[in-house]
């Protein structure tokens, strides 16, 4: 017998190889890697872990979740305009939202952002505005990184809605502005106390902790919420509420001044304000009750 090889003894290389095989069938290539990168701060994250396809998913999520919040409700503007004889773009100076008109905006903004919302929230949380995604990331939901790249995506995807708007009207509808009567700072705190409310109703609504909510109470409490906002904040500041939709009407139509800050800072300050608010004051309610649930004692299938 040929002590060199023994078909009845495996060599190191056939060992080797049949374990590779194995490992090989172990795995499920139907699973996609994660990508290993998550990096905190004082309990925020900066970065985080995440799947290569599912982020590709929420991205195309917040960009037409984005898309439909502008052509829906900044098409709803254009309706209402045109209900008013508005024609073309010259005419817009002449155009002032009654009672009515403010409604049918209302509702346009508040039913699209909620049937969006509804779509796209379990892909990536129905974000849609750049307030509510850094909300998030102060809350310590979201990762900073996650959170500016759905804001640059949310920016394109309301960009290509409203070039889509503005091709077929001849105009973008929506353009924000302060009304005559309102000065600056007032103009400014307006949109940060309705930015806060958004801010605090998006992060009560997604709350896992909160183990009574229904799941459908989170599109129908967000769309209320841009409801009951936009009959206050259209006859005031035009109800920007969201830096990336009044980005995209206001560059479209050349309107960018020096008051157009307050719809870029007062939104972004409230995201700060809201997020820090419910995950320190707020939040640690829920937890407290969800300890407190847990530490009961159950004698004769009755707490004791």
């Amino acid at each position: 017998m040929n002590s060199e090889y023994s078909p009845l003894l495996p060599s190191s290389s056939s060992t080797a190889s049949d374990a590779t095989i194995r490992s090989a069938k172990n795995k499920d290539f139907r699973k996609p890697e994660k990508v290993k990168m998550g990096v905190e701060v004082l309990g925020f994250k900066i970065t985080e872990d995440f799947k290569v396809l599912g982020l590709v998913r929420e991205i195309m999520a917040e960009f037409l979740g984005t898309f439909y919040l502008i052509f829906i409700g900044c098409g709803g503007v254009g309706g209402a305009q045109i209900l008013q004889k508005v024609t073309n773009k010259d005419q817009l100076g002449s155009f002032t939202p009654s009672s009515a008109v403010v409604l049918q905006i209302a509702f346009a903004f508040g039913l699209g952002i909620g049937a969006a919302v509804h779509l796209f929230s379990d892909i990536s949380g129905g974000q849609f505005n750049p307030a509510v995604s850094f909300g998030l990331f102060f809350a310590r939901q979201l990762s900073l990184v996650k959170a500016a790249i759905f804001s640059v995506v949310q920016l394109i995807g309301g960009l290509v809605a409203g070039g889509i708007l503005s091709a077929m009207l001849g105009w973008c509808p929506g353009a924000v502005e302060v009304a005559g009567s309102i000065d600056t700072a007032s103009a400014f705190f307006i949109e940060f106390f309705g930015t806060l409310f958004l801010v605090l109703t998006v992060l009560s609504t997604t709350n896992s902790e909160r183990k009574q909510a229904a799941s459908y109470l989170q599109p129908l409490s967000i769309g209320i919420a841009i409801f009951v906002l936009h009959m206050f904040l259209v006859p005031t500041t035009g109800c920007g509420l969201n830096p990336a939709r009044s980005l995209v009407t206001n560059i479209i139509e050349d309107k960018l001044d020096s008051q157009f800050l307050v719809y870029i800072f007062g939104p972004l300050l409230a995201s700060l304000v809201g997020g820090l608010l419910y995950e320190f004051l707020f939040s640690p309610h829920y937890r407290q009750e969800t300890k407190s649930e847990r530490s009961v004692v159950y004698v004769n299938n009755t707490p004791n």
